[in-house]
């Protein structure tokens, strides 16, 4: 699986330290969150985003990969 964070940032013209400040969730964990570099997501800060982003289903956010 992977998140699909930086297609969406990239759509509504934001970067990660304004994703940042948005939701409150650290730039460095941001970035590796858009980068894909994340192991593992926190349902808050998943949570965090998709308000944020105004994201109304957890498919827009992340997307399964084989």
């Amino acid at each position: 699986m992977r998140l699909k964070l930086d297609e969406l940032m990239h759509a509504r013209r934001l970067n990660a330290n304004k994703v940042s400040e948005m939701t409150g969730i650290r730039y460095p964990t941001v970035r590796d969150m858009a980068q894909n570099k994340s192991k593992a997501w926190s349902p808050e800060n998943l949570e965090k985003i998709m308000v944020a982003l105004e994201i109304e289903d957890i498919s827009e956010l992340i997307e399964y990969v084989k």
